[in-house]
């Protein structure tokens, strides 16, 4: 018999003769407390009796403590021992962590429509992920109650499952797109978002190369910007081509995948796809630690530094997914013969471990876990979701216009250059005086044969526009080029994006791209352009995309593409600069401009546009 972690505390370390129990705690400074305590062993099995034990430093509060049969072993530098009077009992009885919320899965049909909505969509998201995530379609996901066999023993229990199917499904009617799997991506999103506490996810995964599932937590409010400033919290990730090595990371602005610098840790679990396990995350203020059944197998530690390199001050909402392939996932490939594919869910249990936030963003008298509103705009969480809008915001793009608003007007809430009784104008800030947004910077690497190798810093919009971006004045803005003299050349580029989904986009529509700029260089062979950029789910080019030179003339210049059919999944328009990173240069530009089915003619004489020259990859 060992002892187990039934709280926020850890004990371990059975000794001849005597229990030795280490307990720990860190209060909200920081500050471990150790002590210890012996109890003697049983003289008959079974035989216990509740004690106290003094808890020095914490005066007036409960802690608990439970000895079962298994436990963890998680260990602690320095021990220090007292003894218990001799025929002290074999228990310490006290409260377990509170319970804050759950789903059993015991109802069979639907997932719980008051706690989980569904991502919705087949656009690679973000990782060039074949499937199409389904809304409320059996099929995909359901809950099933009955009778399962667990090490060997018949077990009474509902199960959620979220079933991948190799199918043509048609993701998109207007540009005629389509998907070759389904599957489903459930959040929580609304109903349970979470600041700290123990976040206990029990399940069996799937098998066979190609699944990638996950269980996993985004912020609702995007407190920090758009991924990954606002973190990332990944309690389990599965990739079926390395069956059993079982991952858990963190990801932030200054630490992500795409750099390879995200804290990380993993584990080998030969039955994942037979047994189910339970994943887990204790969080608190000062660390994330990451555990499966029971034991801790990775924890990262707040540095104390800032939000770049620690965002998990905010709610966070739960992910349960199964994607096919992608940039993980389907590294190997897909094995088309393998389908369907399947994750199974017994629980999801949330507990308060002593420094859980109740999460109230308007201030009423309901939390937001059962505020159908939460930022009291006039829509409800489920219809902020389908939108894309933030749930704890009231004017997401911050045009003066309140999400409602704009949706009763016809306008997008998503950006700011579409307001009520205007939707036609797409770019907007264009002069960066109301700061940095929606303006976003993204680096690609690129070696000696121009042939891409990376990304610089992160994911598209990760790091300030204001390291590159200045304004001398008379409404000049200035770009200047990415330097890293480790790396041989680069493609920068600075930009806004419109999702076609959101925008509500069709085929035939025209996009136009105006401004006056000009470029400098400290050497030959750099590429200076505007662009409109036309790209599928994995962020390749499409035809419909165009470019034009940006010379050394200060120079007027314009831009058209008329949108065709296909898996168009946004539409970008800015300048970039590629080139060497050990040399300099910059494009400087005034009155940019970006319209949707503008009604009036081009406006700018032929003669003053720059050549157009060929357009980069």
């Amino acid at each position: 018999m060992t002892l187990n972690r039934k709280s926020p505390f850890i004990i371990k370390n059975h000794v001849v003769g005597a229990w030795i129990l280490t307990l720990r705690r860190t209060n909200m400074s920081g500050k471990p407390l150790l002590f210890l305590a012996a109890i003697a062993v049983l003289a008959l099995a079974g035989l216990a009796n509740a004690i106290a034990i003094p808890n020095p430093g914490f005066e007036g509060e409960n802690t608990a403590w439970a000895m079962s049969d298994t436990g963890s072993d998680a260990g602690f530098s320095q021990v220090l021992a007292d003894t218990l009077p001799a025929g002290a009992g074999a228990m310490v009885q006290v409260a377990d962590p509170i319970l804050v919320w759950s789903d059993e899965f015991d109802a069979d049909g639907l997932p719980d429509a008051s706690k989980w909505m569904y991502d919705v969509g087949g656009d690679g998201w973000g990782n060039n992920e074949e499937q199409f995530y389904t809304e409320a379609r059996l099929e995909n996901a359901r809950v099933e109650s009955g009778l399962r066999v667990e090490n060997g023993v018949r077990v009474k229990s509902g199960v959620l499952i979220i079933e991948a199917h190799k199918e043509q499904w048609l993701a998109n009617p207007v540009f005629q797109s389509y998907n070759d799997y389904t599957s489903a991506r459930l959040v929580s999103k609304g109903s349970g978002d979470w600041l700290y506490g123990r976040i206990e996810v029990r399940a069996k995964l799937p098998a066979g190369r190609g699944t990638w599932p996950a269980i996993w937590m985004l912020p609702t409010g995007d407190a920090y910007g758009r991924w990954p400033r606002s973190g990332e919290i990944d309690i389990m990730e599965h990739v079926g081509y390395d069956m059993g090595q079982v991952h858990g990371s963190l990801h932030s602005l200054a630490h992500n995948w795409t750099t390879g610098t995200q804290p990380t840790g993993s584990t080998v679990l030969a039955d994942v796809d037979t047994a189910f396990h339970d994943y887990a995350i204790e969080w608190s203020p000062g660390c994330m630690s990451f555990l499966i059944d029971g034991s801790e197998y990775f924890s990262a530690t707040n540095p104390g530094t800032d939000w770049e390199e620690w965002p998990y001050d905010q709610p966070f909402y739960l992910i349960l997914n199964l994607a096919v392939g992608g940039f993980w996932g389907g590294q190997q490939g897909i094995d088309p013969n393998i389908w369907p594919q399947r994750m199974e869910v017994d629980y999801v249990r949330v507990y308060d471990l002593g420094d859980s936030v109740m999460v109230n963003t308007d201030g009423d008298e309901l939390p937001n876990a059962t505020d159908p509103d939460d930022d009291n705009d006039g829509l409800t969480d489920a219809e902020e979701h389908g939108f894309g809008t933030n749930l704890l915001v009231t004017d997401t793009d911050g045009d003066g216009y309140s999400d409602f608003e704009e949706v009763e007007a016809g306008s997008n809430p998503l950006s700011s250059g579409s307001i009520p009784g205007d939707g036609k104008r797409l770019l907007v800030n264009a002069d960066f005086l109301l700061g940095e947004d929606p303006w976003i910077i993204h680096t690609n690497k690129l070696n000696a044969d121009g042939n891409w190798s990376g990304m610089a810093g992160s994911w598209g919009g990760a790091y300030a526009v204001s390291d590159y971006v200045s304004s001398p004045g008379g409404g000049d803005i200035i770009f200047s080029n990415y330097i890293e003299p480790e790396v041989p050349n680069a493609e920068h580029l600075l930009y806004q994006e419109w999702q076609t989904a959101t925008l509500g986009l069709a085929p035939g529509d025209v996009i136009r791209f105006r401004g006056v700029a000009s470029s400098t260089a400290s050497t030959e062979g750099f590429v200076t352009e505007a662009f409109i950029r036309v790209l599928d789910r994995s962020f390749q080019m499409l035809p419909d995309s165009v470019g034009v030179a940006i010379g050394p003339e200060t120079a007027a210049f314009e831009l058209e593409t008329t949108l065709e059919e296909g898996t168009i999944n946004v539409v970008q328009a800015g300048v970039l600069i590629k080139g060497s990173t050990s040399q300099t240069a910059t494009i400087t530009f005034t009155g940019l401009e970006v319209t949707l089915n503008e009604e009036t003619t081009l406006h700018v004489d032929d003669d003053s546009l720059s050549d157009p020259g060929p357009m980069t990859p």
